[in-house]
């Protein structure tokens, strides 16, 4: 389901569905921008949110209130992803934290339990060096913020499926070996 971001008092301000849109009684002239978007643009011009703005029967529209303009010492929250030269918006992005230290953590639990799941483990650092990057970066610097984002991620995802085929393969390993006997006689050995 599309979520939309609106500019509301010259702030960005969502992400809202479509249904909280219509709640919150958004006008043809309010700018939005949802992914997939390069730039904002008044809702009017978003075919999926035309339905809005359908009315059943003709009455006189309302002149809307003129929107002040920004002016250049506006306060544009660190949150916020405008660039102070163009004003345009820059999504937030995704810094893999919570991703990375699952992964981290799925490791070294494993790892007691048996010893090849640790391979995921210095992906999932990887992860956390690279996300931790990305908030600090993200107002002053996006596109190194961006970078460490597709970075974070990228360690996240190739840590997460060395982890699952290594631990599948363990667990087939497992199972062969008690099937075959051989986990019994090596528990013997040792004992």
């Amino acid at each position: 389901m599309a979520t939309y971001y609106i500019v509301e008092n010259n702030q960005q301000a969502g992400p809202f569905t479509f249904e909280q849109l219509a709640a919150r009684g958004i006008t043809p002239e309010t700018n939005v921008w949802t992914e997939g978007m390069t730039n904002w643009t008044p809702a009017s011009q978003v075919s999926e949110l035309q339905t809005l703005f359908a009315k059943p029967a003709p009455q006189p529209a309302p002149q809307p209130a003129p929107q002040p303009e920004p002016q250049a010492s506006a306060d544009w929250s660190s949150e916020s992803s405008y660039s102070s030269e163009s004003r345009e918006f820059r999504p937030p992005l995704k810094d893999w934290k919570t991703e990375s230290i699952i992964l981290t953590v799925l490791s070294v639990v494993c790892c007691c339990c048996q010893v090849l799941p640790i391979a995921g483990l210095p992906f999932g650092i990887l992860g956390i060096v690279n996300g931790n990057k990305v908030k600090s970066l993200e107002a002053t610097d996006y596109a190194a913020a961006k970078e460490a984002s597709d970075a974070a991620g990228k360690w996240v995802k190739i840590g997460a499926i060395v982890f699952a085929a290594v631990t599948i393969f363990s667990i087939i390993l497992s199972i062969i070996l008690r099937l075959t006997g051989v986990m019994d006689e090596l528990t013997r050995s040792m004992m």
